[in-house]
């Protein structure tokens, strides 16, 4: 092993060994429902195993797609996310393997982890806090949350971060719509499979959304913090 190669492992290992947990789960089985399961399903996705969609339930799909990954990594195929389980889909996460070769940062997850915990907070025009939250303030709040300072408005936050292609989205990022054409007036964060978390403008609470529709018709761009 040359010298690159070793000093390449030895920061893999200390990642690995030093990253928190991506999850911080509960015991998750057949039934279980909330936000765990909704990062659960997100990442069994984005490994390759099909949940049959991200609805924050347990059910039939998942717990297959569960059977898959213990089967894979040895365990015993229960279907049951206990420590063994979680271990290996931390340990996955954080050493990057994929069924795209796409690199999952535990930040990413993070921030979609931490928005979940805001559903149906209510809107409040100009709010910043949990107590009420316009769609900038949401995303802000979230995002200091995880560690990230970002601006406050949708414009400055459209202004800055690094533009993300639609076919590179990855969770966390910022996604922005325009119904003036003369720059955003609404954003959410993307939490993969196609779907978002925003303060609605039609529930008047933060709620999760299809990207598609009116979203989709009113796309501007995305942003990358991370």
């Amino acid at each position: 092993m040359n010298h690159k190669k070793l000093v390449a492992s030895v920061v893999l290992s200390i990642t690995l060994m030093q990253a928190p947990s991506a999850f911080a789960m509960e015991l998750l089985k057949y039934g279980s429902r909330g936000q765990a399961v909704v990062s659960l399903q997100q990442t069994l996705n984005r490994l390759g195993y099909n949940t049959g969609g991200i609805d924050g339930i347990f059910g039939s799909a998942t717990r297959n797609a569960v059977i898959a990954l213990q089967k894979k990594f040895g365990l015993s195929p229960d279907g049951i996310v206990g420590p063994a389980t979680e271990a290996v889909l931390n340990r996955t996460v954080v050493s990057g393997v994929s069924s795209r070769g796409a690199y999952v940062r535990t930040s990413n997850l993070s921030i979609v982890s931490i928005a979940g915990r805001y559903l149906g907070t209510p809107y409040v025009y100009g709010g910043t806090t949990p107590a009420g939250f316009d769609c900038s303030g949401f995303v802000q709040y979230v995002y200091k949350q995880a560690g990230k300072s970002i601006g406050r408005t949708t414009y400055d936050q459209y202004a800055g971060g690094r533009p993300v292609s639609l076919s590179d989205l990855q969770p966390g990022d910022i996604l922005f719509f325009s119904t003036s054409g003369k720059g955003p007036t609404h954003e959410g964060i993307y939490i993969g499979d196609n779907r978002l978390i925003h303060m609605s403008d039609s529930s008047k609470k933060a709620a999760y959304d299809d990207f598609s529709g009116w979203f989709r018709t009113y796309y501007i761009g995305a942003r990358r913090y991370y």
